[in-house]
């Protein structure tokens, strides 16, 4: 009997050591897993948005399965520029404490021309932040879009013309919303506003009534 035990100690050793071993590699290989892990989304941040970049329909805007559009829940569109050259929403979001608007369209200057970065204010249905350069808020049941451009300087590229149109039509036409209260100011100064140079004729023409 005390033979046999002598003779099985060794190999439980060798068992308990592999064991032990391969508990410590899989340790070091979750704890590598994490350090190279990205960091987790911060809600606010412009890594949540996600770009749509030539959908042959704007529908899929109202297709989010964990916080749905609810009737009645917008009556306004806000139109503004960034005053800027070149910009997207994460350069936006970084100007302040997160991105203010539901949706930003390039211009083809750090992002796709016409392409449409929707921000977390629209996929959790939140209200506006405060409009950029304004000591105002935007009112509650308001969505609002920010065309990257200096519209002081020239006008929307095509593309993202009509991309604007396309997106504002669709959200009219989803949420009831009548071309009277599509808002936007060509006087105001700063990204505030539109700009002077913003087709605001060409706009309302195609839009829906």
């Amino acid at each position: 009997m005390n033979y046999q035990s002598r003779k099985a100690s060794p190999t439980a050793r060798r068992r308990f050591t592999v064991l032990v071993s391969l508990i410590g590699v899989l340790t070091f290989t979750s704890a590598l897993l994490l350090a190279l892990a990205p960091a987790p989304l911060n809600p606010q941040a412009s890594s949540s948005l996600f770009a749509i970049d030539a959908p042959q329909s704007l529908d899929v805007l109202f297709d989010s399965p964990n916080v749905p559009v609810q009737a009645g829940r917008w009556h306004y569109i806000y139109l503004h520029h960034s005053q800027s050259v070149s910009g997207n929403a994460q350069m936006l979001a970084e100007q302040g404490s997160g991105l203010c608007d539901h949706f930003v369209i390039g211009n083809g200057d750090g992002c796709g021309d016409g392409e449409v970065q929707v921000g977390q204010r629209w996929t959790q249905q939140l209200e506006p932040g405060k409009a950029p350069g304004a000591n105002w808020m935007l009112r509650s049941d308001c969505i609002s879009i920010c065309l990257i451009g200096d519209f002081n300087q020239t006008r929307p590229t095509p593309t993202q013309q009509r991309r604007l149109i396309q997106l504002v039509s669709t959200l009219q036409g989803r949420l009831h919303i009548p071309r009277s209260r599509v808002l936007f100011d060509v006087k105001t100064a700063g990204p505030v506003g539109v700009g002077g140079y913003f087709p605001e004729r060409d706009v309302y023409s195609q839009i829906l009534p």
